[in-house]
């Protein structure tokens, strides 16, 4: 049997600790920035059950930290919409666009702009985003019937690369927010 050991480097490593708390605050940075630019009273012109912004993070998305904006936040499985921005510590950023099985099918024009840039998660579960990102698979009308047949939603995802400039990257995912939105009609 192997034994365990403390790193106690890594355990006294303030310097890491500092720039990981700062990181973490920029991001938080970015996310309450972004979600204040698209204001309830703009998200509800595009989805009338639009619950607003939200910005929220935790430890353990499997193994990992998180932080995530969502816009919308209306997760139903019928007539759900909502547009989440992640940052998953140690794998990296990306955007989720959610729809319900009627939004989908109200939406199939928006689905197909979106296609081009987008993959399909095509998985039963919106959460599992290991198993999303590690499949990788080509989108298909028939794949899209059968998961909103066994799950009830559609949902689509894109890897998101930062730039290290803050003002760039805000006006990145900025950008890539409207996409959705003007997209979504």
């Amino acid at each position: 049997m192997t034994e365990v050991t403390l790193d106690l480097d890594l355990l006294i490593n303030k310097a890491l600790f500092q720039r990981i708390k700062e990181q973490t605050s920029l991001v938080e940075n970015l996310f309450h920035r972004l979600a204040n630019e698209f204001t309830q009273k703009e998200l509800l012109k595009f989805h009338s059950n639009s619950k607003g912004s939200k910005v929220s993070k935790g430890h353990n998305l499997e193994n990992s930290p998180y932080q995530v904006l969502d816009l919308l936040r209306e997760f139903d499985e019928q007539s759900g919409f909502n547009i989440r921005v992640l940052n998953w510590w140690g794998h990296g950023f990306f955007m989720f666009v959610y729809y319900g099985n009627l939004t989908a099918e109200k939406y199939q024009q928006s689905i197909s702009r979106l296609k081009t840039t987008y993959m399909d998660c095509n998985h039963l579960s919106p959460w599992a985003y290991g198993q999303i990102l590690s499949k990788h698979e080509a989108y298909s009308n028939s794949d899209s019937d059968s998961i909103i047949e066994k799950a009830g939603f559609l949902q689509f995802f894109k890897q998101i690369m930062p730039d290290p400039n803050f003002n760039k990257t805000y006006e990145l995912i900025k950008k890539e927010i409207r996409f959705i939105l003007e997209n979504h009609y």
